[in-house]
């Protein structure tokens, strides 16, 4: 092990960071579990509704999102790399965004009927979230790191299930749908979905990352 290291180890630490990043991937299932609710709703009142709910989480992880940034810029050695951390909070923060743009387009374009392949993404948005929560309550663990590369891989698999999805309905999509406009607007909604799940998996890349320097 490198000196520089062993030495981060052994210097204290601001311990301000995981309870932030707890706070993150708790409230990032709030929204997920918002989300899947949404999609799953019928009634388009009652998606409104729901879809403020979403808003308001939105804007609890950007307030998260401050405060860790604060905390980034207020401590000088960190529990791993500085740009990692960075990384890490820009990535979390952003699937939030995605869920709540996917709300918003899908109440805003009026889409009276959501496609079965709409709830599957949040569902799969929802087991990401589920994962990260996992992972961001053992960052303490730094040195342990390491038992949530099973995690990780989770997310990739569901990556890899959300872009056949997405494909899948694209495909029909064009297919069936005779109408451009509705074309176009759900063809936005299933982006940010997909943007979603990607951003889900760009937070489990970092951590692989993380683990790998770290062991």
């Amino acid at each position: 092990m490198k000196l520089d290291k062993i030495f981060s180890y052994l210097a204290p630490k601001e311990g301000k960071f995981y309870p932030l990043f707890k706070d993150a991937s708790a409230n990032l299932i709030v929204g997920s579990e918002l989300l899947v609710e949404f999609m799953n709703e019928p009634s388009p009142e009652k998606r409104e509704l729901l879809g403020q709910k979403i808003k308001e989480a939105e804007l609890v992880g950007d307030t998260i999102a401050r405060n860790l940034y604060k905390a980034l810029s207020a401590t000088f050695i960190t529990p791993f790399d500085r740009e990692d951390i960075f990384e890490l909070i820009h990535a979390t923060d952003s699937v939030l965004d995605l869920m709540h743009g996917a709300a918003k387009q899908a109440h805003l374009y009026k889409v009276k009927e959501i496609p079965v392949e709409f709830r599957e993404m949040a569902g799969l948005i929802r087991s990401a979230s589920i994962e990260i929560n996992t992972a961001f309550n053992g960052l303490r663990d730094v040195l342990n790191l390491s038992k949530y590369k099973e995690n990780c891989q989770r997310i990739g698999e569901i990556e890899e299930h959300a872009d056949d999805i997405n494909h899948r309905y694209l495909a029909k999509l064009f297919h069936e749908e005779t109408d451009a406009i509705e074309l176009i607007k759900k063809k936005d909604v299933l982006a940010a979905l997909e943007k979603a799940v990607d951003r889900c998996d760009d937070v489990a890349d970092i951590l692989s990352s993380v683990i790998i320097k770290i062991s």
